[in-house]
């Protein structure tokens, strides 16, 4: 007789029901969609709700905050290089004003404060492609809102370099900011960042990570001429900028190079760092402080070039050429 079933649709039954109370039921996902204006309701609450917490159990005044830069290593005739992070959930009780004038306290009338204020947040070569000319009295700086508030004080200089400019407040920030326009590599000899390692300078971070470690730039010029590929541009690029009195000029810069960008290892170096006990550690309320002195950082970074380890991906390009590496400068 044949099967009432085709081969193809015969039910599969067990052969033993007790195998089945024994399986774990399948469980069924339902893909639940919130509506987007509904979920930035939600994330708006959620945020107001950390914040409020934030600020009535973990918040700290000016005071505290001076008393934690003491602790990290910051004393009255510093040069400190700051790069930060603000905003009520990292519990600051006080303005970007004030906060600014605690650094500002922190170094002292004989210190000096300076900050990176780079008007992009893409790579300085992308940047530059879509430049018309960099106005050192009005572009922006996109560093952040301390950085921003920073820069327009009436005190502050700004240094004339289209791609990497540093503003510094101080009895000697002329100094500190002059001739960058002059400088061919934007982070090298006569640069700000060569003089903050001229004057033992420390960069602090406030609620901001060790990565934005812009003085990383100036470690990379100084170890540039050891390594098998090129770290900037083959050329200098030609740069409209506008100065201080309005006048328009050009400066010539060289730029980091998309392949040493690429090939860039920055969790190296920190590793380094932390190994060596060289980056300091503070935290007060919910933020965290971060310093390091350049001058060790220099030190560690020569130590590491001597035996041959850098910050970098050093396999060869594809194709197995080795980029051109130019000498100028040297």
């Amino acid at each position: 007789m044949r099967d009432l079933w085709p081969d193809s649709t015969v039910p599969q039954f067990p052969v033993d029901a007790r195998e089945t109370s024994r399986r774990p039921p399948k469980s069924v996902s339902v893909a639940i969609r919130i509506p987007r204006p509904i979920k930035l309701a939600i994330k708006s609450r959620w945020i107001s709700a950390r914040n409020r917490l934030v600020q009535t159990f973990l918040s700290y005044d000016s005071k505290r905050l001076l008393a934690a830069l003491r602790e990290l290593g910051v004393r009255p005739g510093d040069s400190v290089m700051l790069h930060s992070a603000s905003g009520p959930q990292f519990g600051f009780k006080g303005s970007i004003e004030a906060l600014t004038q605690v650094f500002i306290d922190a170094v002292g009338a004989q210190g000096h404060l300076l900050m990176v204020s780079l008007p992009y947040r893409s790579s300085s070569l992308e940047y530059l492609q879509h430049l018309k000319q960099f106005d050192v009295r009005h572009a922006p700086s996109m560093m952040g809102l301390v950085s921003e508030y920073f820069r327009r004080r009436p005190e502050v200089l700004r240094s004339l370099h289209p791609t990497h400019p540093v503003l510094a407040r101080g009895p000697q920030a002329d100094w500190y900011v002059a001739g960058h326009e002059d400088c061919l590599w934007p982070c090298g000899p006569g640069t700000p960042f060569q003089k903050l390692a001229e004057r033992d300078g420390i960069v602090v971070f406030f609620n901001a990570p060790f990565a934005t470690f812009t003085f990383f730039h100036h470690l990379e010029h100084l170890v540039h001429e050891s390594l098998p590929f090129a770290l900037y541009t083959d050329a200098p690029q030609q740069v409209f900028v506008v100065d201080r009195e309005g006048q328009r000029r050009t400066v010539s810069t060289y730029v980091f190079a998309h392949d040493a960008i690429r090939r860039r290892r920055f969790p190296v170096l920190e590793k380094t760092l932390l190994s060596k006990g060289l980056i300091a550690r503070v935290r007060v309320g919910p933020t965290e402080l971060l310093a390091v002195r350049v001058r060790e950082v220099i030190a560690a970074v020569q130590d590491m070039t001597r035996n041959h380890m850098f910050f970098y991906d050093l396999t060869p390009s594809p194709g197995g050429s080795r980029p051109h590496h130019s000498d100028e400068g040297a």
